[in-house]
């Protein structure tokens, strides 16, 4: 269940695109529109005014997490923060934005699994909003790794090799 202060609603377009590489193309998929959105537009599909070239239209929920904050903030500070769109081919009404974050590390998990995750700026009242739920919640710190004591583990108690590893001094063998 999502609070408002935690989700706003994105309108997202998608039309097919060519690139090319020299001699060579490839078609593929890029967010042509990507704005702020009303919740009451939540189940929206194709819309009829949008442009010819654009063949797919959703608004989804963008909802943040508090164990994400730390990925905020670093979207944030990028030259040019981006939202991430993680997309779906369905045989019935092709190519569709299905998932969309702010958070980096959510979106390479998804690159990892093979999916389709294409990506645009942050529109700016996106960023005003992700600035002010930063400061409502709080900057979550990153802990990173503890340190042990000096001198912790088994090895260094006696500050000697323990008896039956194999660095411990063998006897010598007093048979000749």
């Amino acid at each position: 269940m999502s609070r408002s202060d935690d989700t706003r609603w994105i309108s997202i377009s998608l039309a097919p695109t060519t690139q090319r590489l020299g001699r060579f193309s490839i078609d593929t998929w890029c967010i042509a529109e990507l704005a702020p959105a009303n919740a009451e537009h939540a189940h929206q599909h194709q819309d009829d005014s949008l442009s010819p070239t654009v063949v797919n239209h959703r608004t989804l929920a963008l909802q943040l997490h508090l164990t994400e904050r730390t990925d905020y903030r670093y979207n944030l500070r990028c030259d040019q923060p981006r939202l991430f769109v993680l997309c779906e081919e369905r045989e019935d009404d092709g190519m569709q934005p299905r998932v969309v974050t702010a958070c980096q590390e959510v979106a390479s998990q998804w690159m990892d699994g093979d999916q389709l995750v294409l990506d645009a700026p942050m529109p700016p009242a996106l960023m005003v909003w992700l600035e002010g739920y930063l400061a409502r919640r709080g900057e979550r710190i990153d802990e990173g790794k503890k340190k042990k004591r000096k001198g912790a583990g088994r090895a260094s108690q006696s500050g000697q090799p323990h008896q039956n590893s194999p660095d411990a001094p063998q006897p010598a063998d007093d048979k000749q």
